[in-house]
This record gives structure tokens, C-alpha cells and sequence, in this order.
């Protein structure tokens, strides 16, 4: 039989400053880092610090040390007592889990759950909490969410930090939440990203038990044309020969992702083995097609391949290795430079309503989302206006789809998307990508 594991009672705290997220006075948040029985978990804990101070000769001193600030800091016995009553708190909650089950593996969820408790939290506790600590909770809610959707909030809590520090989302009123509107138009931001700022206010507020339903807690944002390769650039990217093995994989990556429809994160989960099925056609033909779930329904969505798709996918064995969206942008921007994208691009940003344009070139601003929008362009654009087939190929659900699972309507789709992507590729339907 197995041996059952046995944990320690042991536990590690540390806090730790954040000199990259400091202010213009140069305060910055302090967190704290739990470790415990092979896991982890970092929390802000609202505190904000000096680092360093002029000393009399003119060189810097040191205002942290031994994970506290030293008796030099200004605030250091109101700042070291609320770090020793985290401390404190923390350990508490250790100890009274690990006795509740002596030697057993205290869960991560459980130990949140414990120092925030899920029920409604005294007013008196709430108001004192930071931008970053509503929106931690906000995570732990909601961590099975993809990464991206995850961190989009975060900016909201950094910029928080350096605007206004001691500012909390308790306090925060409409005349504020218009200075920071100025604030963050001030700075260039787009539309799109103040409006994202604007609903993390919005879930804080519901952490918090106030409205979020004033018209000032709202930001309308008109979104910038997103880019989409034209037929003879995708033809370009297929022809072109790559420089190295890793230029090769991720431009092969971006044109099975054009080709199945995925998102960038559904490739670092992609396992083509059991993925892979056969539509079988009204004519006794049959075609290889994926399968992947729609994620607004959770129906499974069958989407047909291409020849050139099914060689990609042999050529790398059905599986990519999982890289990060910032190297793969990387990694595509100069695919895109080496095969001659050079078309101008109006990279432009919408801010306070206003278009400020930015000519690059295409080389410059794709990505590994253009792959999807190039998708659903091109196939509309090849088959004449049928939006049905990027509806198929990019997973969206149409509301009136009720089947369980959607091969049936892969199957009565499957030839139109086929013969779309051959007015597309042309002669290059059914060839493989150079090397």
C-alpha cells in the first residue's frame, strides 16, 4: 500500500517590498509571501513604505530591513505593528487548521478561506481594504477563469498604488472616480483599457455591498479595427522559409491556430490525440476536424481541417509546447518582418473619444489573436458573406443551437468551410507550410 505523506507544522512568512510598483515619493506597497506545505500564496497586505532616505553625506540608507522597516522610517512603529498583526493572523489561522487535522496538507483554498472569509465581512474590516486586496479575492472567486482574464484587473490596483496610495476603494466618490478618469486620459491610455479600470471599480464596489449601477461607475470605449491578414500574406507566411526551429514552430503554430480557430491559451491545452475526430459526410466522404467546447454554451464544436492543417499538426506530432502570449508575440512579429509584411497598418488609439492614428507596419502589430480575426475574415470574404462558417471555425454558439454536441452541424457545414479555405490557400490547400 502507499505510504500517506505526513506534513510539518511548519510555516513561512515573508514580506517582501515592490520597488517597481513605487510611487513618485517613492512609496511602495509592501506583500507578504505564505509557504506551507509545498504551496504558496501572495497577498498585498496595504502597507506602503520608504525604501531608502538621503543620510548625511549624501548616500542612501537603508529604511528596510529584516523584512521590516527600521527605526529611521518615519511611520516604523504604526507600519512594523500592523506587519506583526499579519504575521500573527496568519499563524493563527496555520495553527487552527493543522489542529483541526493534525498532519494532514492544509489546502490553499482553505487557508484563504480562513484569513477572508467568504460571509459578509464586518464594515469596519472592509473599508480598510486595499484596490489589490478586493481584486486578490476577486481571483481566488474566480481562479479557474483564463490567466488573461484573471490579471486584466491588476492595472487597475498598480496604477491604484502609485496614484493615490492611501486611497481605498471605500473611499472612493464620484469626483474622484472623474479625477482618475483625467488621470488615466491624462497618461494616453485607450478607451478599452480605462474601461476595463472602470469595471475592477465595479467589482470591488460588489465586494464591498455599494451600487455599481451610477452612470459615473460606467466608461463607454469604442474599440480599434483589429488587424487581419489578406489572402496573399497568409500565402506569404506559408511559402516563407523559416531561419531556425523556433521560427518555424511558431509560424506553423499561428497558421494552425488561423486554420482550427483556437485561441492562443486553448493551444497550451491542446491535445491533438484525443482532440482529432472523422465527419463523415453526406456523400460517405470523410474529413478530419477538431473538436474543442464552446466556452459561453460548454457544447462541444467540431471545426473541419484542411489538408495543410492536418500536415502542420503531423509535422509537430499534435502537440506545441506551452509558451507565454508575450514570446509567441515575439516569436510571430518576426516571422512577420522576415517574410515581407510590410503593409501600413493604422495601429490606431481610440482615447476620450478621439483617434489618434499610428501608421506601423503589419510586421509590427500582429499578434497571436490576429490569427483568429484573419480567420473570420477571410472565410467570410471567401465564401461570399456566409457568416456560418466563422461561426463554426472560431466557436461561437448561435443562440437558437440546442444539440448537445455540434457534429451534426460541423457535418453540414464541413464542405462550405473546406471550400473556402481552397479559394483561400489556392494551390497551397493541400501542401505543407516550407521549412
Amino acid at each position: 500500500m502507499p505510504r500517506s505523506i505526513i506534513y510539518k507544522r511548519k510555516i513561512s512568512i515573508k514580506f517582501y517590498p515592490l520597488p517597481s510598483a513605487a510611487g513618485k515619493e517613492g512609496w511602495c506597497p509592501v506583500r507578504v509571501m505564505v509557504r506551507w506545505h509545498g504551496q504558496e500564496m501572495p497577498f498585498d497586505t496595504g502597507e506602503r513604505v520608504l525604501l531608502t532616505k538621503p543620510g548625511k553625506r549624501g548616500a542612501p540608507v537603508s529604511l528596510w530591513e529584516g523584512q521590516r522597516v527600521t527605526r529611521d522610517h518615519p511611520d516604523s512603529i504604526d507600519i512594523n505593528g500592523r506587519l506583526n498583526d499579519w504575521e500573527r493572523d496568519i499563524e493563527a489561522a496555520f495553527e487552527a487548521l493543522w489542529k483541526a487535522a493534525p498532519f494532514e496538507r492544509i489546502s490553499r483554498e482553505a487557508f484563504f478561506l480562513y484569513l477572508f472569509p467568504a460571509q459578509e465581512e464586518k464594515p469596519a474590516v472592509l473599508i480598510q481594504h486595499t484596490w489589490r486586496q478586493l481584486l486578490d479575492v476577486w481571483k481566488e472567486k474566480n481562479r479557474h477563469l483564463a490567466k488573461d482574464s484573471q490579471r486584466k484587473y491588476d492595472q487597475l490596483a498598480t496604477m491604484m498604488e502609485s496614484w493615490r496610495p492611501a486611497l481605498r476603494p471605500a473611499q472612493l466618490t464620484e469626483d474622484i472616480a472623474k479625477d482618475y478618469q483625467n488621470h488615466l486620459l491624462d497618461l494616453g491610455l485607450s478607451d478599452a483599457a480605462i474601461k476595463v479600470h472602470f469595471t475592477g471599480i465595479r467589482k470591488c464596489f460588489e465586494r464591498l455591498g455599494r451600487p455599481t449601477d451610477e452612470g459615473w461607475l460606467q466608461y463607454a470605449a469604442k474599440n480599434a479595427p483589429q488587424l487581419d491578414l489578406e489572402i496573399e500574406e497568409v500565402r506569404r507566411l506559408i511559402r516563407w522559409k523559416p531561419s531556425g526551429p523556433f521560427l518555424a514552430e511558431e509560424r506553423d503554430r499561428w497558421l494552425f491556430q488561423l486554420f482550427c480557430g483556437r485561441r492562443y491559451e486553448d493551444l497550451e491545452k491542446f491535445d491533438g490525440s484525443r482532440q482529432r475526430v472523422t465527419l463523415t459526410l453526406e456523400d460517405g466522404s470523410e474529413v478530419p476536424a477538431l473538436v474543442h467546447v464552446q466556452g459561453k454554451t460548454g457544447n462541444d464544436a467540431a471545426v473541419p481541417l484542411p489538408p495543410i492543417a492536418v500536415a502542420i499538426g503531423e509535422r509537430w506530432g499534435w502537440k506545441f509546447p506551452a509558451r507565454g502570449e508575450t514570446v509567441r508575440n515575439s516569436a510571430i512579429k518576426e516571422v512577420a518582418q522576415q517574410a515581407g509584411l510590410t503593409r501600413e497598418w493604422d495601429d490606431r488609439l481610440i482615447t476620450g473619444g478621439k483617434v489618434v492614428h499610428n501608421w506601423r507596419p503589419l510586421w509590427q502589430v500582429i499578434s497571436t489573436h490576429t490569427a483568429r480575426h484573419t480567420a473570420a475574415t477571410l472565410l467570410k470574404q471567401a465564401s461570399k458573406g456566409n457568416k456560418a462558417l466563422a461561426k463554426l471555425v472560431l466557436g461561437h454558439a448561435d443562440e437558437d443551437v440546442t444539440d448537445r454536441y455540434a457534429k451534426d452541424k460541423a457535418r453540414l457545414l464541413a464542405p462550405d468551410v473546406l471550400a473556402a479555405w481552397q479559394v483561400i490557400l489556392g494551390e497551397l490547400y493541400d501542401q505543407e507550410p516550407r521549412q
